[in-house]
């Protein structure tokens, strides 16, 4: 067998000519769909890791003038300013909605160093009545 046939179980995926956007709710060229989208599309048809050859769950593929663009701007819930996604840590990115700047993060940062030292400064305070400060639950009381 030359290298160029395919055998008889080779498995090959064919393109449907339209698919159906669920969008705009119309049939349209395949070409009018990202290659994700695509990809979504044929695992519908014909998925050789799936039972029985086809995926159970049904995608709701988009064409591309119905994709949302990617986001390219956040809004900071600390300052509420709107800047750029470099500004923002990736970890930050994930969750649009409490999304917190780069600036932002670094004074709460030190906002609790400053508070863990005062608290370690705290610890070692002399009480001028008694000596060292030590508080137990019967002086609480």
């Amino acid at each position: 067998m030359n290298r160029g046939q395919r055998g008889n179980n080779a498995q090959s995926s064919v393109e449907p000519e339209t698919l159906f956007c669920y969008g705009c709710g119309k049939d349209k060229p395949f070409y009018t769909f990202s290659k994700t989208q695509q990809t979504k599309a044929l695992s519908n048809i014909y998925n050789p890791y799936a039972p029985k050859g086809r995926t159970t769950k049904r995608h709701h593929t988009l064409c591309k003038q119905c994709s949302p663009n990617q986001t390219s701007n956040l809004t900071c819930m600390i300052c509420t300013k709107t800047k750029p996604l470099e500004k923002f840590s990736k970890a930050q990115r994930r969750n649009a909605e409490k999304a917190r700047c780069l600036e932002c993060m670094e004074k709460r940062s030190k906002e609790d160093e400053l508070v863990n030292e005062e608290l370690d400064t705290d610890d070692y305070e002399e009480d001028s009545d008694d000596g060292p400060l030590h508080e137990t639950w019967d002086d609480i009381l």
